[in-house]
């Protein structure tokens, strides 16, 4: 984690990938979710590295909705 934000490594058959800058939990969820990762395999590696991810993740998606 630096900060509020995290940096993401994941390792699959085919390739790996790694975030350019440390991302928010909303931009982890996208990016995997598009790459083909499960979201309930994302969730858990997000809890895994941050027991408060979900608090976050839940006030960014409010802060988007209003603008």
């Amino acid at each position: 984690m630096v900060g509020d934000e995290y940096e993401v490594i994941v390792s699959r058959p085919g390739g790996s990938w790694r975030s350019p800058a440390p991302m928010t939990a909303s931009e982890v969820l996208e990016k995997l979710s598009q790459m083909g990762c499960h979201s309930t395999d994302i969730a858990d590696a997000l809890y895994a590295a941050d027991l408060g991810w979900g608090k976050r993740h839940d006030e960014e998606v409010a802060r988007r909705r209003l603008h």
